[in-house]
């Protein structure tokens, strides 16, 4: 991500501190975004192993943009279908259904393109919505750099301010992207298995 769209999605220009250490806090940005969606944005082709669920035929994996091979137990398969979510067509994807369901012990081998393109703006794979959270977390980063958390009031002359001592950076930030981080978070998938009779 660039200065120029930093700057547009964040709607202000980028302090001198935040342009001094714009590479060391975009990676910060990106680093926490990953933790805090448990993905990887990293644009890579390679061969991942996920679990299954005992008698579901979905199985979710990271985020990925194309498909080439699916194995189940070693042997290739071609009886699926690719989703994100519930959407058949998108720009990225995040699991593949399978015409039969999973047995408990099942592993699926996936080589595919994960994440996206490190590029930036409206020529981005990386969606606008998960551009505009990397670069909320780039703010949040710089603001929690700033703030001092034991000033409760500063006055000069007839100029005061009092700050807010209740308000948490990161509770304002998860509210502001909450749908944001719902659409793109594979934390805590559950891992509900299916009764045996």
């Amino acid at each position: 991500m660039d200065q120029s769209t930093l700057e547009a999605l964040l709607g202000r220009p980028l302090t001198s501190i935040e342009v001094t250490n714009l590479d060391l806090y975009i990676e910060l940005a990106t680093e926490y975004t990953q933790d805090l969606l448990c993905i990887t944005l990293a644009d890579v082709t390679e061969t991942r192993i996920f679990d299954t669920r005992k008698g579901y035929s979905t199985a979710y994996l990271d985020i990925f943009r194309s498909i080439s091979e699916v194995k189940i137990n070693d042997s290739v398969v071609s009886d699926y279908s690719i989703r994100q979510w519930d959407k058949r067509t998108a720009s990225w994807y995040n699991s593949i259904i399978s015409d039969s369901k999973f047995n408990s012990d099942d592993e699926v081998e996936v080589t595919a393109v994960w994440g996206f393109a490190e590029t930036s703006g409206a020529d981005s794979n990386l969606p606008l919505d998960l551009q505009a959270l990397l670069a909320g977390m780039f703010g949040l980063i710089s603001k929690k750099n700033k703030s001092d958390g034991s000033v409760s009031s500063k006055q000069t002359e007839d100029f005061r301010i009092t700050f807010n001592n209740d308000n948490d950076l990161d509770d304002d930030f998860y509210t502001k992207y909450r749908s944001t981080i719902s659409k793109y978070s594979l934390c805590n998938m559950p891992n509900v298995q299916h009764g045996g009779c």
